[in-house]
């Protein structure tokens, strides 16, 4: 498989941008509208943060976000063997530079919007490398290697956690190490309070606001916007305070609630590039 990724990867790299972009709208709007691929959860996911949008809005909304899901997994393939770093520009680096220069690593809350890797690996090129935690995928060797590999080239440290700590561990050690540890808070976490977004309760990550607890430094919210086929602009917001009131626990809780609401704001700016397969709200 990985053999078979590889070579894949390097036909890409090799068509025509042009191509790719529209073979990927063509793919989209098939998944979404013949497929139908999560159609409905997209659609109700939609409804759920903008009640206020028609259903045919709605719909135009979410195959728009299919299309740069798609394009989001042909890139992927595509910087395999093209450097992506030229065609990604960064708004506001001085937030970042200034929260590095305290000493203490940075946290960076993400996203799934846009090509969300394209962040990762720009941070890790102009400041310095991104240290963040992923999901396995599948159970093929050969898939996760190719993965990793790709993720290396572009100067991330993503890794796989194995077993409980592992996460904690990797995140401290990027921070001693004045680096930027990386997380992604839009997704749902099985046992995790539900905690309000949109107004609705969703299953929340509390995994920051705990580490945080442990190891303080400062916390730069940041997003990227597709702008073109591997062209992208990564946003940073301004620094976001944690305090610690001396009641751990509710502490991480506040802590989660103002991380959703990053995440609301987020999704707000570029709602059509917004990954709305996840279920936050199941």
């Amino acid at each position: 498989m990985y053999f078979l990724m590889s070579v894949f990867a390097r036909f890409l790299g090799a068509v025509p941008e042009s191509l790719l972009s529209g073979f990927a709208k063509v793919l989209g709007v098939a998944l979404f509208d013949v497929v139908r691929l999560r159609r409905p959860l997209v659609i109700r996911n939609i409804k759920t943060a903008f009640p206020e949008i028609s259903d045919e809005d709605a719909a135009a909304m979410g195959r728009r976000a299919m299309i740069h899901l798609v394009t989001t997994f042909i890139e992927l393939f595509w910087v395999y063997s093209n450097d992506m770093a030229p065609r990604v520009s960064i708004a506001n680096p001085e937030i970042m530079q200034k929260a590095l220069d305290g000493g203490k690593g940075v946290y960076v809350i993400c996203t799934h919007t846009g090509n969300f890797e394209a962040l990762a690996m720009i941070f890790s090129k102009k400041f310095a490398k991104v240290t963040t935690p992923v999901k396995k995928v599948g159970s093929m060797a050969g898939v996760n290697r190719f993965i990793f590999e790709s993720r290396t080239k572009q100067g991330m440290d993503a890794f796989v956690r194995s077993k409980k700590g592992e996460g904690f561990i990797a995140m401290r050690r990027a921070l001693e190490e004045k680096r930027i540890a990386g997380f992604m808070l839009d997704q749902a976490r099985p046992g995790e309070p539900r905690i309000p977004l949109f107004g609705k309760p969703a299953k929340t990550n509390t995994s920051l606001g705990a580490i945080w607890e442990k190891c303080p430094a400062p916390v730069v919210p940041a997003y990227c916007e597709r702008i073109g086929f591997a062209r992208h602009v990564v946003h940073v917001l301004p620094e976001v305070q944690f305090t610690s009131s001396g009641d751990p626990k509710a502490d991480i809780l506040s802590r989660a609630l103002q991380c959703n609401t990053i995440v609301e704001e987020i999704i707000r700016r570029c709602p059509d590039q917004y990954w709305w397969v996840h279920d936050r709200w199941k």
